[in-house]
């Protein structure tokens, strides 16, 4: 079995999407507003300019540690280190996403597999918000509500220019953001076949003024089996990540 990476994580059973007339009365704009507010407002978000997190990535039979870090404007590097000293890197560096299995020379990759490195760069769950997705380039607009396990939620779709379409999934009493569904591949390079991918975010704390999830997980949704999940460590801000911190590494 090949070793790979992924830190694109989360959630569980999904229904219905019911038409927007059926929601509460909350425009898009106020939805999305309040989910701003409930992270810790615009000012702490825009403060927010790199972050590093670390982990330990479960998923079958392997455990490796992850190192993470991510940078505006769009960049991610990431790093798993298996029991065994095997090392897998990939990383996104504004332009290109790129990956490098132990000692093997780092090649840039294209397709599927660029976009979820593109994806990781732009996610609303780290240094950018839901609010920031218009001027990435996406088209966001409320599906419907949907009701999980009792809880309920604002459905909103965000069909980027730079990654995966994405169905958010945001509380509607406290306007977290706490799932996502895509059709899409787990490990693009393993295995291009798509499934539809649910992301979970739980075991949220204030990490210098905004709301990040410590929880992770990544569910099948079809077969209802979690594929992954994250022991988070630590986040926080990362005061010495530059550009060149997310290039390919050279041989």
């Amino acid at each position: 079995m090949n070793k790979f990476t992924s830190l694109l994580l989360a959630g569980l059973i999904i229904g219905n999407p019911v038409d927007a007339a059926d929601c509460k009365s909350l425009a898009l704009e106020e939805i999305i507003e309040r989910y701003v507010e409930a992270r810790g407002g615009h000012a702490a978000i825009e403060s927010q300019t790199a972050l590093r997190i670390r982990s330990t990535h479960h998923e079958g039979e392997w455990n490796p540690k992850f190192d993470y870090r991510t940078m505006k404007p769009g960049y991610m590097w990431i790093r798993a280190t298996y029991d065994d000293g095997v090392v897998v890197e990939e990383g996104f560096d504004g332009d290109r996403g790129w990956e490098k299995w132990g000692d093997k020379t780092g090649e840039y990759v294209g397709g599927d597999a660029a976009k979820a490195l593109n994806q990781g760069a732009m996610s609303p769950v780290h240094l950018y918000g839901l609010h920031h997705m218009e001027d990435l380039g996406a088209v966001v607009a409320l599906k419907g509500c949907d009701e999980i396990d009792g809880k309920s939620f604002y459905v909103i779709t965000v069909v980027s220019r730079f990654g995966t379409d994405i169905d958010y999934y945001v509380s509607s009493n406290e306007y977290r953001l706490e799932r996502g569904r895509s059709v899409r591949p787990l490990h693009p390079t393993v295995d291009p076949t798509p499934i539809t991918i649910e992301e979970r975010w739980t075991d949220f704390r204030e990490v210098q003024g905004v709301l990040h999830p410590f929880g992770y997980s990544m569910w099948n949704i079809t077969t209802d089996e979690r594929l992954s999940w994250l022991e988070v460590h630590s986040i926080e801000r990362d005061e010495e990540a530059i550009v060149s911190t997310f290039a390919i590494p050279a041989d």
